[in-house]
């Protein structure tokens, strides 16, 4: 059965006439506006109202970027009565998957709006878009896309209502903004004004306290290779000089394009002017965009350039002016300043220079932490603790076994002052969950999400509704007044990823104990079940939507059928040993390490010598970034070449290769041993599994529709390793167990993951 589904990839693909277009007018909306309502209008009445789409980012942050998606939504209904519905979050403005994604492929064009400045430099920097014509419209999104250029209505621009916003009195800001939006909101002045007051005042106050003029000359005579930019030590937040280097110089770069933003405001692209920001920098640039051909000016500034490469020569030096206005912010602004320039979702990262950091959102396990495979190799256990395992696996001995959930992650505490608060990110876990989101802020982070919205929202109000019922007593024990997060898996039937449970459910697997910083200082497994019994005492544990419940242990089997594998599944380990002459007290990094060094040794243009050598090892075995790829450490420009395209072109893919032999092994015998047991959490499973089954099928067919090249290679990717660890018959209604080894925690997973991964191709 397995091979009939990769057979299915490789049918061919029949065309069908376009049934619907889907017309995506696409921007930042920073913020939205009259104009911005009159295009809209102007599609509506050309396309329909139910083709008409308005994609935006979440991207705020700067003086250009203000306004968060949820903000910018709220805009758009409010004061012009945009269906709610038809305004979606977008990650790339011209490839709103987000949107297109939910129609057919073949059947549905893909139009998206752009000014007349737009449409040009659209159709000259890529093929797939094509001049949208009526009656002309023949191809699905998957071969092209088209390109429909609006009329301009009006003249006003985001720069004219930021400032109009911003300055002046707050009469004269009424009236500005009864002009742009045709009536008065006071809710949405506040949030507009308000918010557009904050930036102008701090990056008024800071452009009147530095020299311009002096910056952007020391910028043309100084080098900015990043020695010596950093004004502050690492200290504890950073693994070495080098990683704390390159963080400053994102977040102090990232500061400055904000100032140059904000003095070149929206038209700087179709500028005229040669005067800074807008023009070319001293001895940098000759003429961009048109500059002055005077021949003074050009002995002044030497061989005049046009177009593209000017262009590279100018966002060259404005980087570099960028990153030094950056260092001038840092140095002339307070905590707060940089707060309220940034003005980012999770403001707690921009408190201080130091902790300026990218959010770290928690992913499986929460605050608990990642569930490795026992071959990970920051785990690093030996060949012979991988043949325990097995022998353990199959023989029924794993210890503290229980079933692996999948579900959505969640990560709780309880503060007296709060009530219930929920960690997303780093941030959330400082001060004792004193920024976390309570249950209003859950509501707003997963808003208009679909399942997903549901499931985080009633999962909070009945996690209140139970933990209300303890007493103090019991609610610290486990909480410790939010210094404890309990992680939890969220089920909803609605909302599922690969396993349809048939029923709701909290399920609670452990506590992470952080410091007032946010450090994890102590784990607490016990305090799932604990909870659980608590809350099952009161009975509370069944509440208006699901059922709450701690981990749900599991007995493996013990079946002399299983015992039988062993000696397949250990002969496989000792082959890898075998290979590079290892023993049982060798790690699984020593097999890594050995094996990237063989690939280099292969592959590299000349030798290299052990230093080079080993650098490039860790780099692509171990993800250290340590050793730069640079002329310093490669000097022999052909290696420097190979190892720069094989660190971005093949390193993950052959990485993959590597890793892949052990993931064959353990996936075995996950697969195995889950396919004697039954889920403790599924209802139906004999449902469970034909809908699995179903939705496998279907992928098959709509990847095969899609004719998109890179889903079929990742599709037959994936069924070669479901087939390799016994195809469609070993699938379960189950993702796995997960048991301790050690002291350690690990996961068997059998066929989830290619499941998964298959699975996520268009779910």
């Amino acid at each position: 059965m397995g091979n009939d589904l990769t057979n299915w990839v490789i049918d061919s693909i029949l065309s069908e006439d376009i049934k619907k277009e889907v017309i995506v007018y696409s921007g930042r909306f920073q913020p939205f506006h009259i104009g911005h309502a009159k295009v809209y209008d102007h599609l509506v009445s050309k396309f329909g109202k139910s083709n008409v789409y308005i994609g935006t980012s979440n991207k705020q942050g700067g003086p250009r970027h203000p306004f968060n998606f949820k903000e910018k939504k709220e805009i758009m209904t409010k004061m012009f009565k945009v269906p709610s519905n038809m305004i979606v979050q977008v990650k790339n403005p011209y490839s709103p998957k987000e949107v297109i994604e939910k129609f057919p492929s073949k059947t549905t064009a893909y139009i998206t709006v752009v000014g007349k400045k737009d449409a040009s430099r659209l159709k000259s920097q890529s093929k797939y878009f094509l001049p949208y014509k009526k009656g002309s419209v023949d191809n699905g999104y998957d071969d092209n896309g088209y390109v429909y250029v609006s009329p301009s209505f009006g003249n006003i621009s985001g720069t004219d209502v930021r400032n109009g916003m911003s300055k002046g009195d707050e009469s004269k800001r009424k009236a500005f903004f009864k002009k742009v939006y045709g009536k008065f909101d006071p809710k949405v002045f506040k949030l507009i004004s308000g918010r557009l007051s904050k930036v102008e005042s701090v990056m008024e106050s800071f452009l009147q306290s530095i020299n311009i003029s002096n910056v952007i000359n020391e910028t043309s005579h100084t080098p900015t290779s990043g020695k010596g930019v950093v004004d502050d030590g690492p200290g504890a937040f950073y693994g070495n000089m080098l990683t704390y280097q390159k963080e400053m110089e994102d977040v102090i770069g990232d500061l400055g394009w904000d100032i140059v933003s904000y003095l070149m405001g929206d038209e700087a692209m179709e500028s005229f002017d040669t005067a800074y920001p807008k023009g070319p920098g001293r001895y940098q640039v000759s003429f961009f965009p048109s500059g002055d051909t005077m021949d003074g000016q050009k002995k002044r500034y030497g061989k005049d350039i046009t177009g593209r490469p000017a262009y590279r020569k100018w966002a060259k030096h404005i980087k570099k002016v960028a990153l030094r206005l950056g260092m001038e912010f840092v140095k002339f602004a307070e905590p707060k300043d940089i707060e309220n320039l940034t003005n980012t979702i999770d403001t707690e990262k921009q408190k201080t220079k130091k902790n300026n950091l990218k959010e770290n959102i928690l992913t499986e396990g929460g605050a608990y932490g990642h569930m490795n495979h026992p071959f990970d190799t920051e785990m690093n256990l030996t060949f012979g603790d991988l043949k325990t395992i097995i022998s353990n696996a199959l023989n029924g001995k794993l210890e503290f076994t229980r079933e692996k959930t999948d579900g959505q992650a969640l990560a709780i505490s309880y503060r007296k002052d709060r009530g219930i608060i929920a960690a997303r990110n780093k941030g959330h876990l400082k001060d004792r969950g004193l920024n976390a989101l309570d249950i209003k802020g859950v509501a707003d982070k997963f808003a208009n999400r679909g399942g997903l919205t549901d499931a985080y929202n009633f999962a909070m109000r009945d996690l209140e509704s139970a933990i209300s019922k303890l007493s103090d007593a019991q609610v610290n024990k486990v909480f410790k007044d939010g210094a404890k997060f309990m992680n939890l898996e969220v089920i909803w039937p609605e909302s599922v990823n690969v396993i349809p449970y048939g029923q709701p459910l909290l399920v609670f697997h452990g506590t992470m104990e952080y410091d007032e910083k946010g450090v994890a200082i102590g784990a607490d497994t016990s305090d799932a079940k604990i909870l659980a019994g608590m809350i099952k005492q009161v009975n509370a544990d069944v509440q208006s939507k699901y059922t709450i419940q701690g981990p749900p242990v599991v007995k493996l089997p013990q079946n002399t059928e299983l015992s039988k594998m062993k000696s397949k599944f250990e002969s496989d380990v000792k082959k890898l040993q075998k290979e590079f002459k290892l023993k049982d007290s060798n790690g699984v990094a020593d097999y890594h390490q050995a094996w990237w060094e063989q690939y280099v040794d292969k592959n590299s243009p000349s030798t290299l010598d052990n230093k080079t050598k080993m650098g490039l090892v860790k780099r692509w075995a171990f993800y250290d970034k340590g050793f730069r790829l640079d002329k310093k450490n490669i000097s022999d420009s052909k290696v420097l070449d190979w190892a720069k395209k094989t660190d971005k072109q093949d390193q993950a893919k052959i990485s993959k290769q590597n890793i892949r032999p052990f993931e064959d092994i353990f996936l075995g015998v996950g697969a195995e041993v889950l396919s004697f047991m039954s889920s403790a959490l599924t209802v139906n499973p004999e449902k469970s599994l034909r809908d699995i089954q179903k939705k496998l099928d279907q992928i098959v067919k709509d990847v095969r529709k899609s004719g998109d090249q890179k889903k079929i290679a990742k599709l037959k990717m994936e069924l070669e390793r479901l087939n390799s660890i016994g195809g469609r018959n070993k699938i379960v209604p189950n993702e796995g167990i997960v048991f301790v080894y050690k002291g350690n925690t690990y996961k068997l997973t059998g066929t989830f993951a290619p499941l998964n991964q298959i699975l996520g191709l268009f779910y």
